[in-house]
């Protein structure tokens, strides 16, 4: 017997990941914009929970819809003393949202990623980020 949900199939006890990209736990700020319906710009803050190098996932309390185009803005503090901060920005779409409660809202979105770095801007690989 096979049960299948959207990220890993269970198949007689044992679990099958999935996903084309590893996810890595990351706790940074984020903002992000995308077009509602009315064709207003919706604006909304959170934090990404964890990050992979074709998405991520988004907590926050402005969630966007499932299907809305949208720009992230993800910044993350340099490791090493002194040294530079990181700005990623991604373009994607969201495609899925879940609200375990009032307070916990959150979405996934498959996302492009950019980064300026200095003055040159670079695609950075999320895989090392951890």
């Amino acid at each position: 017997m096979t049960t299948k949900c959207s990220t890993a199939s269970f198949v007689v006890g044992a679990v099958v990941e999935l996903r084309r990209s590893r996810r890595y736990r990351l706790l940074a700020p984020t903002s992000f914009s995308w077009e509602r319906p009315d064709g207003q710009l919706q604006e909304g803050r959170g934090t990404i929970r964890d990050i992979s190098d074709r998405g991520a996932f988004v907590t926050g309390y402005v969630i966007p819809p499932v299907g809305a185009r949208l720009d992230v803005d993800v910044y993350l503090s340099s490791l090493e003393e002194g040294g530079a901060n990181v700005h990623l920005h991604g373009e994607g779409t969201v495609v899925r949202v879940e609200q375990e409660s009032e307070s916990t809202k959150g979405f996934a979105a498959t996302l492009a990623f950019q980064t300026e770095a200095g003055s040159a801007p670079i695609v950075i690989n999320p895989k090392r980020l951890h």
